[in-house]
């Protein structure tokens, strides 16, 4: 499913989607836009705080703040 949804949206074939790497994607999207953490974990379905530490890295942005 995720791969047709991914041709659907016009992903180049050479880029690997995987649910694992849009579920990153989403919380580090979420991590720069400030959302917090307990409403990140509610989006993504997360049970705590770590597992969504594990997958987000802070921008350079962020690091400087």
């Amino acid at each position: 499913m995720l791969k047709a949804m991914a041709k659907d949206a016009g992903f180049l074939k050479h880029k690997r989607i995987t649910n694992h790497s849009v579920r990153k994607f989403l919380v580090q999207k979420l991590r720069n836009a400030n959302i917090p953490p307990t409403e990140t974990m509610a989006i993504t379905g997360h049970n705590n705080v770590q597992s969504i530490t594990n997958y987000s890295n802070i921008s350079v942005d962020q690091q400087q703040k």
